[in-house]
């Protein structure tokens, strides 16, 4: 084995050693029971990626605080493509499986470094002034698109966005109802939207 490669196996086993420690801290500091517990996805190992925010606070499921990392304020962010039950909106009351969400986005992101990934074809900024952006975990997980695979929230394809994008959330969104992961749980909301 070459120098370059020991360097690079060194890495990877550097960046597992530090998700499985950051996975175990957060389970057994935070706890958190969700009503249904997803369904495992099989993933592949991903690398690390180069992360430009830091995640400051979770607002719900779908909104987050954020902080550039040339900027000293932090911004709201709204997750492109999905579209997580309420949990805070007075107008609206807590819905269905709203409070699960949100802590899974917080035991995910909160406190975290991310990749904030705006998308082309897609507004940059809602009605509410909040910037619409797509968020990459260190270990290169798609973010919004985990939150509608494990069945946190649906796909919300109303909104200018990336054909393909469009198609694989509404995928992963089919996939999740059919089997029955998170809200789609008749053992949650009734497995309806």
């Amino acid at each position: 084995m070459t120098k370059k490669q020991m360097k690079q196996l060194g890495v990877l086993i550097a960046t597992v050693l530090i998700v499985i420690w950051q996975q175990y801290k957060g389970t057994a500091t935070d706890a958190v029971t969700y009503e249904s517990d997803p369904t495992p996805i099989a993933t592949t190992t991903k690398a690390v990626v180069e992360t430009n925010a830091f995640a400051v606070r979770v607002v719900d499921g779908d909104t987050i605080e954020a902080r550039f990392d040339d900027n000293e304020e932090s911004v709201k962010i709204r997750l492109l493509g999905v579209n997580t039950p309420e949990s805070v909106d007075p107008r609206r009351g807590v819905e269905c499986f709203g409070k699960i969400a949100s802590q899974f986005t917080k035991d995910k992101l909160e406190g975290k470094r991310i990749r904030l990934d705006e998308d082309p074809q897609a507004d940059n900024i809602d009605k509410y002034q909040r910037l619409l952006r797509n968020i990459v975990l260190e270990d290169g997980t798609d973010f919004n698109l985990l939150l509608v695979e494990q069945g946190f929230a649906y796909a919300y394809l109303d909104f200018p966005l990336n054909k393909q994008r469009k198609a694989q959330l509404a995928e992963a969104e089919k996939q999740a109802r059919e089997e029955g992961r998170g809200l789609w749980s008749t053992s949650t909301c009734s497995g309806t939207k």
